[in-house]
């Protein structure tokens, strides 16, 4: 299914010869470039054969750079992979006890504080908020590059733009979680029989409010592998995100639907993934299972 949109979808755009030759081309320059990619075929011959490589994993060659699709790929998705992971780390390690504590807080004003920060940071699109930053730190301070990757200092500006929106859904979501977890049977019986409030907390509470965050945990990490295509093109980072739109505007079939499959397959490993471990880490959902 993924497969037939993708292709379609890619072919109602345009026409590749055309754009990647230029207008200058003539009529043989773009037959033949029709020929050598298999574009003089008709649609359903061209689907057949896209589906017959992909049974064995020839995913084509770039109609821009001649590179196999693959490689440029998986050359992108290690830039990503540079930049997302600090990202994630950041953003769990953030959002979570932000969200936990504030939950703790209920309705004081730490809580309506850091739930109003966390509606800000979420409600201001990223492209925006990449913007301030390059203003803020590159243009007016020079402390910053506003591109590249060439070394730390130009992970902390797409790292702190895309962190910000994430942790701000995580700490909401964990606050939600952290709150019926404290209106749990479990967590009520703990304070009647007088334990400390301490060991409610981390040893009943904190434990079942994960276990609901498992399921949104599993999106995001799927969700790195495609990488922040806004971010990304902000800062010039040379990922899948960037790639996918540079693709796109070259009408580099191959590539397009290269990232495009790997961006779902993560999807799909990742979910899978992380039911596994709600059902380690949950025993009713075990039961449930049998």
């Amino acid at each position: 299914m993924l497969t037939g949109c993708v292709f379609i979808a890619l072919r109602l755009t345009g026409d590749p010869a055309a754009l990647i030759l230029g207008p200058e081309a003539d009529a043989e320059a773009l037959a033949g470039f029709r020929v050598s990619r298999g574009l003089d075929k008709p649609l359903y011959q061209q689907y057949f054969r896209y589906i017959k490589d992909l049974a064995v994993l020839d995913f084509g060659v770039s109609y821009v750079t001649g590179i196999p699709a693959r490689e440029a790929f998986v050359e992108a998705l290690g830039k990503t992979m540079k930049l997302m992971l600090p990202t994630a780390m950041v953003t769990l390690l953030l959002g979570i006890p932000l969200g936990v504590w504030a939950a703790l807080k209920r309705g004081r004003a730490m809580d309506r504080g850091l739930m109003f920060f966390s509606v800000l940071g979420f409600a201001v699109p990223n492209f925006f908020f990449g913007l301030l930053l390059i203003l803020f730190f590159t243009v007016f301070l020079g402390w910053l590059p506003s591109y590249g990757d060439a070394d730390g200092w130009h992970y902390i500006m797409p790292v702190l733009t895309i962190a910000t929106s994430e942790a701000a859904i995580f700490s909401r979501m964990a606050r939600g979680a952290m709150l019926d977890s404290l209106n749990m049977p479990c967590v009520k019986a703990a304070r009647t029989r007088g334990l400390p409030n301490w060991r409610i907390i981390w040893l009943h509470a904190l434990p079942n409010a994960l276990i609901s965050l498992l399921t949104m945990a599993g999106f995001f990490l799927g969700a790195l592998t495609a990488g922040a295509v806004i971010t990304e093109n902000i800062f010039s980072w040379p990922g899948t995100g960037r790639l996918l739109v540079i693709s796109v505007a070259n009408r580099d079939i191959p590539t397009v639907q290269m990232v495009v499959l790997g961006i779902g397959a993560s999807l799909i490993t990742a979910n899978l993934a992380m039911d596994l471990l709600s059902l380690l880490a949950n025993p009713r959902l075990r039961d449930a299972a049998r």
